[in-house]
């Protein structure tokens, strides 16, 4: 957790907080995956995700490994309709956009710091910081 926050303060020295970005940036597609979760567009999330995406709850505990293992864990909280993220601040340095967020499921809110590595328009990987 310390080298989250810590890496979390370096990039924010290096990088300038931003909510726009162009169609094709890391942030453009982070963001497209953070409005398709709050519209429980399973199609549209899983369409910012890479084929061999893995997932993990920083730094190495595997939560998911591909699309299909994605789709298995989302697919419920779309169904229900009951989950939100909200963005409090979002970084982005080359291939990676950090996003300190919190999400809402069943009433229950987590606060994230989120890692996403993004190659050719795909989010390839993701590390949860959770609180």
């Amino acid at each position: 957790m310390r080298f989250a926050v810590l890496l979390f303060i370096a990039l924010s020295v290096f990088s300038t907080p931003t909510f726009a970005a162009n169609t094709s940036s890391p942030l453009a597609v982070v963001n497209k995956r953070m409005d398709a979760y709050n519209k429980h567009d399973l199609k549209s999330f899983l369409d910012t995700y890479a084929e061999n995406i893995e997932v993990y709850t920083y730094p190495t505990t595997s939560l998911a490994k591909g699309k299909e293992h994605l789709k298995s864990i989302f697919e419920p909280m779309f169904k229900e309709g009951v989950v939100h993220v909200t963005i409090h601040t979002q970084l982005e340095n080359d291939s990676y956009v950090i996003n300190h967020e919190t999400v809402e499921y069943l009433g229950k809110k987590t606060k994230y710091i989120s890692i996403y590595k993004v190659e050719n328009n795909l989010i390839t990987e993701v590390r949860f910081v959770r609180d």
